[in-house]
């Protein structure tokens, strides 16, 4: 466990975010609170569900700098009140994802959960979550059946697979090819992203001419590459992420494939980080997704310019996730005049948050309490000299449906 307490004390710090007020004061509106009244509240205790250990481990780590990038802007403190982030480490596994979120309810008594990254894990501790009456806002995950669930005090501020693979069926049927071969990790998300993106591709009229899954955690890709190959479709559509994206995108480039058949995937696939390993054979490489570095918003400028001075790095799509739900807790607790207990009421209050983030115009659909936002579909090109995702093309307000399709 890791608890990050911003002190009074810090006034170095305050001086920084006080000269920087000017460019961040979207962020910082209304956020202010006298020190004497930050004193007399409890502290508003978030807990941090998500992976920092194993194959998908930057993806927990850059929504936990997402997060923290944005409570540091606003000084830690909301509506008066200093906020403990407290960080637990389910390591993509269900059994301990929930033995987690109990203690964060039960020991550490967190006001609201966050995270997980791992839809297996979000699965998993969802019946807790209605039992408990726990605050959850999911700020990862993207299987459908948590929108399906309509649990009045959970929202999710991340992505949906339905969110990023209907819009894309369509337009890859449309663009790059009528046939394709399926590819996704043997686990939750590499299943439902695959299905969600064959119901739209096949509705569309394409030809889905097999599915391979290969398991988490994958070192060698050909046996499955080999057989891609051997049927050679001029598409493929892919889910993997974390070092897993990084060999497979490494290896399909080697085995000869990308000049005979167009990858395409989903937005886990590339991201920041991964794209500096996987180098050049991820270049026109093309996915889905709603955030991407190179957004030309003025949102976006200034998350990647605070993102860079302060990690040194470009943030992707798992960090803008932190960020988002930072800013959406902020809003929601703001609007409560720091009340957090009447969980009813915060829930009404995180229905109506709406503002401009870095992905975009961001708002929830009162009904299902998932985003109404842009996905974009962006291939990989070389920019300056540096490998990024750049969008190529944008479905504007997409709303998931919040129940299963036929």
């Amino acid at each position: 466990m890791e608890r990050h307490i911003r002190r009074d004390r810090d006034l170095s710090r305050r001086a920084v975010l006080a000269g920087g007020a000017a460019a961040g004061a979207s962020l910082a509106v209304g956020v202010s609170a006298p020190a004497i009244l930050a004193e007399t509240r409890a502290p508003l205790r978030i807990g941090m569900l998500n992976i920092f250990t194993g194959p998908l481990t930057y993806n927990g780590e850059h929504n936990w700098d997402g997060m923290n990038l944005y409570l540091e802007q606003i000084g830690w403190t909301i509506a008066g009140r200093k906020v403990e982030l407290i960080k637990e480490d389910d390591q993509a596994n269900p059994q301990v994802g929930l033995q987690k979120v109990r203690k964060l309810v039960e020991s550490d008594q967190v006001d609201l959960v966050c995270g997980p990254q791992g839809s297996n894990v979000a699965m998993a501790i969802l019946n807790y979550i209605k039992q408990s009456g726990t605050f959850l806002l999911v700020s990862g995950a993207g299987n459908d059946a948590i929108t399906w669930e309509r649990i009045p005090r959970m929202f999710r501020t991340s992505i949906s697979s339905w969110q990023l693979c209907h819009p894309m069926g369509a337009w890859v049927y449309d663009n790059l090819g009528k046939e394709a071969v399926l590819l996704g990790t043997d686990f939750a998300a590499g299943h439902d992203t695959l299905a969600e993106f064959k119901a739209a591709y096949t509705a569309r009229g394409g030809k889905v001419l097999k599915e391979i899954y290969p398991p988490l955690g994958t070192t060698d890709f050909s046996v499955y590459l080999t057989d891609v190959k051997a049927i050679s479709p001029p598409v493929t559509y892919n889910w993997f992420g974390g070092t897993d994206a990084i060999r497979y995108v490494q290896q399909y480039a080697e085995a000869g494939l990308k000049e005979k058949t167009r990858m395409v995937g989903f937005a886990a696939l590339i991201d920041s980080t991964s794209i500096v390993a996987q180098g050049r054979a991820a270049l026109g490489v093309v996915t889905s997704t709603i955030y991407t570095d190179t957004l030309e918003t003025p949102e976006n400028k200034r998350f990647v310019a605070d993102y860079r001075a302060k990690y040194k790095d470009y943030p992707d799509l798992f960090s803008e996730y932190g960020y988002v739900a930072a800013r959406v807790i902020d809003e929601t607790v703001k609007a409560t005049d720091g009340d957090t207990a009447d969980k009813d009421k915060l829930a009404a209050a995180m229905a109506k948050v709406t503002f401009n983030a870095p992905r975009g115009p961001f708002r929830f659909d009162p009904v299902t309490h998932h985003p109404i936002q842009n996905v974009y579909i962006c291939e990989v090109r070389d920019i300056d000299g540096r490998l990024a995702n750049k969008d190529i093309a944008v479905i504007k307000d997409v709303r998931d449906p919040g129940k299963k399709e036929a």
